[in-house]
């Protein structure tokens, strides 16, 4: 363990990829048919894929131990033509197909199975007999019912083809193409995403769900169909408080980032263990919010930023997922203040600090290559810390260098992945200056300032900033940090443990002294007087 640990301290602190799992051939398409029974929780499944070979070694898909492989194929010596291969079982759970291509080749193979699904796919019956059937993948449970490669960097289209008794609706990723009938009353619902999304956001969705279309969103920029999708008995709740705005979510972020990736978006309610999960153009949300009217519009606006950060834009490791959950933690705290005003930023802002300070997690980096638990990582680091990130660079860059460079992270990223080490290069060009400084101590430093503000007792007066946190957290540097003085803004450059700031001009011994009194520093600060 010695070797790996040594060449990972080596890396960019920005690049660092410590996940374990590297996918050694890239998928590019997923063919996807599901048959769900009538009753119980068995499926039979049909997984096509399309791979660019990066290696010459056997292609290698993870498959929960619970299903029971029927076939294997892969191409053969001749254009379309696919014969049955002698595949593995891995040990812990997975398919080795082996193959005669090469580096650089296309290969096709094609897996059909079937089991009793235990995760991934949640198959419920509710108190009123009203069975549903929801993908719920997060972080890497996709491959607890589908055949596929479970990490984030290995972004895909996907068709699905879901089949369900008569009586169910589907709804699963991109567009509804057709809707098969078929014998013994069962229906195939037919989906096609053009656009490539990570694997945790493949999803199916069914039930005895109803769909209620809204006016079209950011028409002005590219027009994006809006639904919400409920059981019948929520829709009105629905549609009339936490989605009355789902459309202007959409019109802002469509304005501030660049046009909407995808083709359409709806808001489900279904069955998952997070409050949402932000599977492109099909949001999930816990269907126990609804009938206790706990689903909140700063939930929706979350979950629809993630359209843009998380899903188009993906994080190529798992411990830069600040990518995705800091951006969408900010980038809905900007809706509000767009929708609702400055206090209510603010207000926003305020509360995410709190939680920082108050959490834990302050004792680690938000990139910190030690993380083994995936569901740990989602934490106040890669949330609130993370939304932090952000606004103190909007605040030292500025308003238009921050929107551009944001706007050009999507447009260069977009339908791709990426490492905070690329974030900073785009955000630094925007700004015309090196930023690396900045990163490397918002992500890879534990914690956060805590300053001490002190006086002199007599002319000249000068503050005194002194940064208090513990010394493992290291010191930060806070450049252009304002502080009013009676009524009056003076500027200093934190950098170091103590940091003198003269008060030219001033009269008398500071009576009133605010540090950062706009807000844009994730700092503790105390003020002790002379």
């Amino acid at each position: 363990m010695l070797l790996p640990l040594l060449l990972l301290l080596q890396q960019d602190p920005l690049s660092v990829r410590p996940d374990t799992v590297h996918p050694a051939n890239e998928a590019i398409h997923h063919d996807v048919r599901i048959v769900v029974g009538d009753s119980g929780n068995h499926v039979l499944g049909l997984v096509q894929t399309t791979w660019v070979l990066r290696s010459d070694s056997a292609v290698e898909v993870p498959l929960d131990t619970a299903f029971r492989v029927i076939r294997v194929l892969a191409d053969g010596d001749e254009p379309g033509d696919m014969e049955s291969v002698t595949f593995a079982l891995l040990r812990g759970g997975g398919i080795y197909i082996p193959h005669r291509r090469h580096i650089g080749d296309t290969l096709h193979t094609s897996i059909r199975y079937h089991g009793f699904v235990h995760d991934g796919l949640i198959v419920r019956t509710d108190s009123s007999g009203r069975r549903t059937i929801f993908a719920d993948n997060w972080p890497d449970r996709v491959h607890r019912w589908l055949p596929v490669t479970d990490h984030p960097s290995d972004k895909v289209t996907v068709d699905f083809h879901v089949e369900v008794p008569v009586g169910m609706s589907v709804v699963a990723n991109g567009v509804l193409t057709r809707i098969d009938t078929l014998a013994y009353r069962r229906r195939v619902w037919n989906f096609t995403m053009r656009q490539r999304i990570p694997p945790y956001g493949m999803v199916i969705g069914a039930g005895p769900l109803t769909t209620t279309t809204l006016p079209d969103a950011a028409c002005e920029v590219k027009c994006v169909p809006l639904a919400v999708v409920t059981y019948p008995e929520d829709s009105a709740w629905a549609t009339a408080v936490p989605f009355r705005r789902a459309g202007d979510m959409v019109d802002f972020y469509s304005r501030f980032i660049g046009p909407f990736p995808y083709d359409r978006l709806s808001h489900v309610e279904s069955t998952t263990i997070f409050g949402g999960m932000e599977n492109p153009t099909a949001i999930f949300y816990d269907g126990k919010a609804y009938p206790s009217h706990r689903l909140s519009e700063l939930t929706v606006a979350h979950e629809t930023a993630h359209q843009w950060f998380g899903d188009a834009v993906t994080e190529r490791d798992w411990h830069h997922l600040w990518l995705s959950e800091g951006f969408a933690t900010y980038f809905s705290a900007l809706w509000l203040r767009h929708a609702d005003g400055d206090s209510a930023f603010q207000a926003e802002m305020r509360r995410d600090a709190e939680v920082v300070m108050r959490s834990p997690a302050s004792d680690r980096p938000i990139l910190d290559p030690t993380a083994t638990d995936l569901m740990g990582l989602l934490n106040s680091n890669n949330y609130p810390k993370g939304a932090w990130v952000l606004h103190s660079l909007r605040g030292l860059i500025g308003d238009s260098a921050f929107q551009h460079g944001i706007r050009d992270w999507y447009a260069t990223y977009r339908d791709s992945t990426a490492l905070s080490s690329d974030f900073s290069a785009v955000m630094g060009k925007a700004a015309g200056r090196d930023l690396d400084w900045y990163f490397r101590q918002m992500l890879t430093q534990p914690g956060f300032p805590k300053l001490e503000v002190s006086w002199s007792t007599q002319k000249p007066w000068a503050l005194t900033l002194r940064q208090t946190q513990p010394e493992a957290w290291g010191l930060y540097r806070m450049p252009g940090l304002i502080i009013r003085v009676d009524g009056r803004d003076f500027t200093a450059d934190v950098d170091g443990r103590e940091t003198v700031v003269p008060l030219p001009g001033l009269q008398q011994a500071p009576r009133d002294v605010v540090v950062d009194p706009a807000g844009w520093w994730l700092a503790q600060v105390t003020v002790v007087g002379a």
